[in-house]
C-alpha cells in the first residue's frame, strides 16, 4: 500500500486536512508515525479503490434515488438519454452515449423504449445496468 503525508492525502482525496486526522482517529483511515525522534510524521496509508468519505458516501446514496433517464434539452423534445453523471459542484450532464448537455430536465411521462437514445440503450443493454424503465 502506498503511504502518503496528511497533506498529500488530503490533496489526492479532495479532503480537509482536518477531515483526513478525523478518519484517522476513527480507525476509517490507516496512518503510522515515521522518522526520526525530532522530524516524526504522520502517513496515511492511502485507501483502495471505491472508497468514498461521508460526503461522496450520501451523493452516491442521493443519485442511487434518481431516475435513471433524462431529457438533455428544455424543450424535452427528441429522445431521453441515460445519465451517467451530473457532477458534484455544478451540474454538467455526462449521458452514457457520451452526449454532454448544459442541464437536464426530468422526463414526466411514462417511459418507453421508443423515447430512449438508441445509443444509450445498447449500453445499457451490453453493460447489464439496470433499464429503470418502471
Amino acid at each position: 500500500m502506498e503511504r502518503v503525508t496528511i497533506q498529500e492525502a488530503s490533496y489526492r482525496l479532495n479532503l480537509a486536512q482536518a477531515e483526513i486526522r478525523r478518519y484517522i482517529r476513527e480507525g476509517r483511515l490507516k496512518a503510522t508515525r515515521e522518522g526520526g525522534p525530532r522530524d516524526r510524521t504522520w502517513m496515511v496509508e492511502m485507501p483502495g479503490e471505491g472508497w468514498l468519505d461521508d460526503d461522496k458516501a450520501r451523493f452516491h446514496e442521493m443519485a442511487s434515488g434518481m431516475p435513471l433517464w433524462w431529457w438533455p434539452v428544455e424543450s424535452r423534445t427528441g429522445n431521453i438519454h441515460y445519465i451517467v453523471d451530473v457532477g458534484i459542484e455544478e451540474t454538467v450532464p455526462v449521458f452514457l452515449c457520451g452526449l454532454e448537455s448544459e442541464n437536464l430536465w426530468a422526463v414526466q411521462d411514462e417511459l418507453s423504449d421508443d423515447k430512449c437514445c438508441p445509443a444509450c440503450l445498447q449500453r445499457v443493454k451490453d453493460e447489464g445496468l439496470p433499464l429503470g424503465l418502471d
